[in-house]
């Protein structure tokens, strides 16, 4: 077994995302958010969710700039495919459209629509004229690096999108307004990434560091900005992902994966807050 921590540099996603024997982010964050049911689909080898047309667009606008950061331009990245290579309908099908995405991809071209194509060009120009934005790009000597390290006896594995000399840095594309990012940062577990992904640095020998996110909206205005999470936040959702851990270590230990209560009858738990909504609504 090789010893860790260990950095990897030029491993494909696909064999990032195959070490399964290594706790990620978004499999802890998972476990916290839907307990055992999903430790143990996700165990069992199915993804909860496989996903969607705003994952793809944010994986490759994702792709282009870490392509940009290794001083790569728009044009070698990003391409449509030429009119005489879609089928009749205009629709990106048949075997010439095939061919010629195979030899683009095999370039590491992202393959997009004309539409899509201008909303990625219009995201990254908006992100290079942010300052703190164009900054870390500029600084970024390394991307989407594999670390393998431990964290209290737990086998963990981070795959950061920039890494500067001093800190990394973690892209994230977002249909939110500003004021309702917050909602985003809860829903996907950005805390939990930042104290899991800082841990990891500092196991290969970095010195503690706030991790900035850049955020650029998949909308017009398309802006950026880059932001810090709070501390506190931070750090209770580390507590968080070390409880986590413990209990996914003890459900692969005892085959136990429901909770306690799983085959009675309970009543369902309203918020307050639904609750009160509800008693508005009726005295309307």
């Amino acid at each position: 077994m090789t010893s860790l921590p260990r950095k990897v540099i030029g491993m494909s996603a696909a064999d990032y995302f195959s070490q399964n024997d290594f706790l990620s982010r978004s499999f802890l964050h998972s476990v916290a958010k839907y307990g055992g049911e999903a430790q143990r689909w996700m165990d069992q080898g199915y993804p909860l969710f496989t996903g969607n047309a705003a994952t793809t667009h944010g994986s490759n606008f994702d792709a282009l700039v870490m392509a940009v950061a290794e001083g790569k331009k728009f044009s070698d990245i990003v391409q449509v495919p030429p009119p005489d290579v879609l089928a009749s309908n205009g629709s990106r099908r048949g075997k010439a459209y095939e061919d010629w995405r195979d030899k683009a991809k095999a370039k590491g071209i992202i393959d997009v629509n004309a539409e899509d194509a201008w909303k990625l060009e219009q995201m990254l120009n908006h992100l290079l004229e942010n300052p703190a934005a164009k900054r870390l790009v500029d600084e970024t000597t390394e991307t989407q690096v594999s670390v393998f390290f431990e964290v209290n006896g737990h086998r963990c594995k981070v795959r950061p999108d920039g890494c500067t000399p001093t800190l990394w840095w973690d892209l994230k594309s977002t249909s939110s307004t500003w004021d309702r990012l917050y909602r985003s940062v809860f829903d996907f577990g950005y805390a939990e990434q930042q104290w899991l992904y800082t841990e990891a640095a500092k196991a290969i020998g970095y010195d503690d560091f706030r991790m900035p996110f850049v955020f650029v909206q998949t909308m017009p205005p398309f802006a950026c900005h880059v932001f810090y999470l709070p501390q506190e936040l931070v750090n209770e959702a580390g507590l968080r992902m070390l409880r986590v851990m413990e209990e996914v270590r003890l459900r692969r230990e005892t085959g136990v994966y429901e909770p306690a209560d799983a085959g009675e009858i309970t009543e369902l738990q309203i918020p307050k807050w639904a609750l009160k909504q509800e008693e508005e609504v009726v005295i309307v």
